[in-house]
């Protein structure tokens, strides 16, 4: 019995979009990130609101059976002896993720701003990313993409005699923009 070549050709079979929805949505980001140039609709996708809330909501499941901490020691240059509040904070930024249980962190990213500030504020953080304010400039973390964003400068951030630029933010629950 003779097959023809129509039968020969192997058969494409495609995923229900559900199923990919699934699969993706438990990957880590960092292979997200290499996935959104498979097609564009892959792409469309992972960088949907829909996907992206998806996906933080089972990262924070994840993250309720198994905890884990970011650490960013921030460590002064020097002391100042007779300063209230340290002036000569280190230019290098460094992420640690630790999980409940280890012995010890593993470290996850670090950059070093060479200068470019001489004191921090507070850090903040909302779903992964993290906000630093410095005396001279304000700063957006995604540790777990490595992107540093510098924010734009604005005139109504310059306070006299504030230490570190007033900011803070946060996500609208309703619209899920941050």
């Amino acid at each position: 019995m003779k097959t023809s070549k129509k039968q020969k050709k192997a058969q494409t079979t495609e995923l229900p979009e559900e199923l990919v929805l699934e699969i993706l949505v438990r990957l880590p980001v960092k292979s997200l990130r290499r996935f959104k140039c498979v097609s564009k609709a892959w792409r469309t996708t992972i960088s949907g609101p829909y996907f992206i809330r998806s996906h933080l909501q089972f990262s924070a499941s994840r993250w309720e059976q198994n905890p884990s901490l970011l650490i960013t020691p921030h460590t002064l240059d020097r002391d100042v002896q007779g300063e209230n509040w340290p002036t000569n904070f280190s230019n290098n930024i460094r992420f640690y993720q630790w999980w409940q249980g280890a012995s010890k962190a593993r470290f996850v990213h670090g950059r070093d701003f060479d200068g470019e500030f001489s004191s921090v504020c507070c850090f903040a953080h909302c779903d992964g990313l993290v906000l630093l304010p410095t005396d001279t400039k304000v700063y957006l973390f995604n540790p777990a993409t490595r992107d540093v964003l510098t924010l734009p400068e604005s005139s109504r951030n310059k306070r006299p005699g504030i230490i570190g630029l007033p900011v803070g933010f946060g996500r609208d629950p309703r619209t899920g923009t941050r």
